[in-house]
């Protein structure tokens, strides 16, 4: 098959080691290595050369920017960078019209984005089979993020009228598709849950563990975001600290609220036993969650599939997640690992649960591995994607 995919959004790259650039390089090379021809048509670029500036971790507002921000109300400023990209899908629309008049392909694979509608009415002028891959429910999120806008109305209209003419959508957990079908009328039978994947050529040598391994160090992988718990996962881990002198929690990667999650050891007495290792390139995290016995993510947003599960399941970590629907679609309580409500009394209880229970915690850990490498390979997301098209 010949399979545009396209990602219209303006900043939203495949090279970069974030979230969104490894789910799309993954999603074409994935169908690539199946034999099938990839066209990418990708606004937020292809290589570092052509990045959008916003992008770059050096990338500073102009000083006059700054200063008008403070002084133009929320809502209009936010509704202006929104104009910004009603005009940008205009110009994202005429280059995936050239590749559709260049190629003629038999598919147009889409990441869905805010404010964009470009896909859908390409797909429809020329009547291709348009497949929707949705990861947020989009309006919501960028509410939260952004502050209102006097967008928001048209931006619900674009999602009820993108759903309503995909040929299929590929929604990235259950919760997110009933979301999809109450809001937007989005018809059952077209949506197919895609949780995200992992890649296994990235794992590495992994440290054997025996059923008589003492479990000491617990860990988390990622950004430091308020919706990710580790306020949460530190103060459980003091409870447990109380039964268990010899643990150590390893805490991997940065964010706005990291100087916070430091004062809040210092706070809780634990610093000692606290290790912050901070951002690390891309190809050390591997190597880092091999130091974790016991991998933790105390709590989530409700419609993310979360990657970092994925990480701790190739490596054939002991798991403590949040007991969320999208974590309900790929771990099973007890069985893959222990699905918990977020407070750090839970928390404390489950860490010390899998502590004090090595080769029942082992178990999981190996259940929950097979499992990873079985249905969550992007190799099995894409052979996915062509069965939806057959």
């Amino acid at each position: 098959m010949k399979i545009i995919y396209y990602s219209p959004h303006p900043t939203h790259d495949i090279v970069s080691e974030v979230g969104y650039s490894t789910h799309q390089r993954e999603v074409i090379n994935a169908l690539k290595n199946l034999g099938h021809t990839l066209i990418p048509v990708i606004l937020g670029g292809t290589e570092k050369a052509n990045l959008n500036p916003l992008t770059h971790e050096n990338y500073s507002p102009h000083p006059l920017k700054k200063i008008l921000k403070k002084f133009v109300p929320g809502v209009l400023w936010t509704s202006s960078n929104n104009y910004k990209l009603r005009k940008h899908d205009t110009k994202a629309g005429k280059l995936l019209e050239k590749a559709i008049l260049e190629h003629q392909p038999d598919l147009i694979y889409e990441r869905s984005e805010y404010l964009q509608d470009s896909g859908t009415l390409m797909a429809k002028k020329y009547k291709i089979k348009h497949f929707l891959e949705v990861n947020a429910p989009f309006v919501e999120e960028m509410k939260a993020f952004e502050g209102p806008s006097l967008f928001h109305p048209k931006a619900h209209k674009i999602e009820e009228f993108k759903l309503k003419h995909a040929d299929k959508v590929i929604s990235v957990s259950s919760s997110l598709a009933n979301f999809l079908i109450k809001k937007y009328k989005c018809k059952a039978d077209k949506i197919f849950i895609q949780p995200n994947c992992i890649n296994p050529e990235k794992a590495i040598k992994k440290q054997s563990i025996s059923a008589e391994k003492q479990l000491r160090t617990i860990g988390f992988v990622g950004s430091i975001f308020p919706y990710h718990g580790v306020d949460i996962l530190i103060k459980g881990f003091a409870i447990a600290l109380k039964s268990n002198a010899d643990l150590k929690l390893m805490i991997v990667g940065d964010g706005k609220i990291l100087p916070d999650m430091k004062a809040l050891c210092a706070d809780l007495n634990i610093v000692n036993h606290v290790d912050f290792m901070g951002k690390v390139p891309h190809q050390e995290v591997f190597g880092m969650i091999d130091k974790m016995d016991i991998c933790v993510m105390a709590d989530s947003n409700w419609y993310g599939s979360p990657v970092k599960l994925f990480e701790y399941g190739l490596m054939e970590k002991s798991i403590i997640a949040p007991n969320t629907l999208p974590v309900q679609d790929v771990m099973e309580h007890d069985k893959d690992g222990l699905l918990i409500n977020n407070s750090p009394e839970e928390v404390a209880n489950a860490i010390l649960k899998l502590v004090e229970n090595t080769a029942e915690s082992q178990k999981m850990a190996s259940h929950f591995h097979q499992k990873v490498l079985s249905e969550y390979t992007w190799k099995h997301a894409a052979e996915n994607i062509i069965q939806l098209c057959e």
